[in-house]
């Protein structure tokens, strides 16, 4: 089994060195696209790789942002892959919190696809006290799970999934090959993601977004500040928009214990729908109906029979 992630980078430069040399850990090829990046995140990339194998450089091209910019890496990759290898979206501002290598290594053959539980991370009115009294605290050298400790998980995603010969990746916009078919594994892994991190940095992230605002529409959502909150227009936003009260988070202590939210993320059967075509109306029909007829089976009401 190989593990083989996809990166899609853009101006990344404070958090790319740690993302990837934590991914080293677990991946076995970790292909990065440079997006068109200004701030130095390609040249580090180039001199990460030249440390770790694990890390490929494939190339730096600017061109708009879309989902499907992961497919030309996995099309031009994958005649090295074989089923029992998994893929992964590996974002370039994220680290895990499980091991993937342990945790792929117990997910039953029957499952093709791994989501994820996302703990996003903040910058909150107590970074704010802590940045307008040291601002260095918050400088790139600074590791970010030093400095970024307010988080909630509220979101969930295909994150790894099993490679298959007749898997189809299309520059069509999707962020994923299909048929992903299937049920998810019924345990997440966990995966803290810092998207909010200095106010350099957010700056950064918000003017690399204001042309392409379609692609991420997390960036027009302000549900950092409140679900109900919309935003239509960030040309004139600043990170100050983006600051969260605290109080509305959990704290991370760096002692590895974590808040889980089941009830704040994507019900694993709904995301389901998303991914597995053979979920028709028709065939969702089907099968319905088959589990009823071994629920019935099973309590005795009608007698066993060859299918």
């Amino acid at each position: 089994m190989k593990i083989r992630a996809v990166c899609i980078v853009k101006n990344e430069s404070d958090i790319i060195e740690q993302t990837l040399i934590a991914a080293s850990k677990w991946c076995d090829f970790i292909y990065c696209f440079d997006n068109g990046s200004t701030d130095g995140t390609w040249e580090k990339i180039l001199d990460i790789s030249a440390q770790f194998q694990q890390v490929i450089p494939y190339k730096q091209e600017d061109c708009p942002f879309r989902g499907s910019l992961g497919s030309e890496i996995f099309n031009h990759f994958r005649a090295s892959s074989v089923e029992e290898d998994w893929w992964c979206r590996l974002d370039a501002d994220e680290i895990y919190i499980d091991d993937p290598l342990q945790f792929l290594s117990l997910v039953p053959q029957k499952y093709k696809v791994v989501v994820s539980a996302v703990f996003n991370y903040f910058f909150t009115d107590k970074d704010l006290a802590i940045y307008e009294h040291n601002q260095f605290a918050y400088v790139d050298e600074i590791p970010v799970e030093k400095k970024c400790c307010y988080y909630i998980n509220n979101w969930s995603e295909v994150r790894f999934y099993r490679y298959r010969k007749d898997l189809v990746w299309n520059d069509d916009g999707s962020h994923y090959p299909s048929p992903l078919q299937g049920d998810a594994y019924p345990i997440r892994i966990r995966v803290k993601n810092f998207q909010y991190r200095s106010p350099q940095q957010i700056d950064k992230r918000i003017a690399a977004r204001r042309g392409n605002v379609l692609s991420f529409p997390h960036e027009i959502q302000a549900y950092w500040k409140s679900p109900e909150s919309q935003i239509s227009n960030i040309s004139q936003q600043t990170w100050k928009d983006r600051i969260i009260e605290a109080s509305r988070l959990y704290y991370d202590a760096g002692d590895g214990n974590y808040v889980l939210r089941p009830d704040l993320m994507p019900d694993l059967y709904t995301m389901s729908l998303i991914w597995d075509s053979d979920r028709t109306p028709r065939n969702l029909a089907k099968k319905m109906f088959k589990r009823f007829r071994q629920k019935l089976k099973t309590s005795g009401a009608i007698p066993a029979t060859r299918n």
